[in-house]
């Protein structure tokens, strides 16, 4: 018979105790799996494919896929990394053209565009990196209808619009002077080397980083389309 777990033999009078046989093998890799938690990628994936079935267009779900990228970890790490490379070429901007200001008598505005643009890129730079940390604290709360939320929002909004024209004044100034005289400063077509060629390339890579996070969200897009579709055949 059995007492609490333990196996009696009896023989006799007398009563050996007798432990009850144990399973000692450890369980299956399949039971194993079922209780693990999801991982990163499981849980994207279902993300995505909730998003997929919520949405109820292509032009939706591309929106949804995005929201769900933004409020991500990975994007957060990935803002922080970013954010503290891209710190340092604003701040260079800020003190060359401090110390340059005078320097540019081919195009006084270059100087103050330097400064102007990169104050403002650094501080669209902090807000862009606090907003996806609140979206990655509150994803599960509903906040973005609050008074903190809007005035964020409005914020951003008009700071988006000023750094778009200023960019665009940016750009007149710096290409219609090209090349200005670096040697000769007292021409009127002078202009500090360093601060232009620092303006100069500043300006071009813009253009060449948005094509770049165009065409990466294009194949975000395209990639999440693809595993959403091979998931719903499954």
């Amino acid at each position: 018979m059995e007492i609490s777990g333990i196996t009696v033999e009896q023989q006799g009078s007398d009563s050996e105790y007798v432990p009850a046989k144990q399973d000692p093998s450890p369980p299956s890799y399949g039971v194993a799996q079922e209780d693990a938690p999801p991982t990163y990628e499981e849980t994207m994936t279902s993300r995505i494919m909730k998003a997929k079935e919520e949405s109820s267009g292509n032009k939706e779900f591309a929106q949804n896929v995005f929201k769900i990228m933004c409020s991500s970890a990975l994007c957060l790490i990935i803002s922080a990394i970013f954010a503290a490379i891209s710190m340092a070429l604003p701040i260079a901007m800020i003190v060359i053209g401090a110390q340059k200001k005078d320097d540019c008598p081919a195009e006084p505005f270059i100087p103050i565009y330097m400064i102007v643009f990169g104050a403002c890129s650094i501080c669209s730079c902090c807000v862009s990196l606090g907003s996806c940390a609140k979206k990655r604290g509150h994803e599960d709360t509903e906040e973005d209808g609050s008074l903190a939320g809007r005035c964020v929002g409005c914020f951003t909004g008009i700071l988006s619009l000023f750094l778009s024209s200023w960019f665009i004044a940016g750009n007149v100034w710096i290409y219609r002077t090209y090349e200005p005289s670096y040697d000769d400063s007292t021409a009127d077509d002078y202009c500090d080397k360093t601060v232009y060629l620092l303006a100069f390339w500043v300006t071009t890579a813009t253009y060449i980083l948005i094509g770049a996070v165009i065409c990466a969200a294009c194949l975000c897009c395209c990639i999440a389309c693809c595993c959403a579709a091979s998931k719903g055949n499954k």
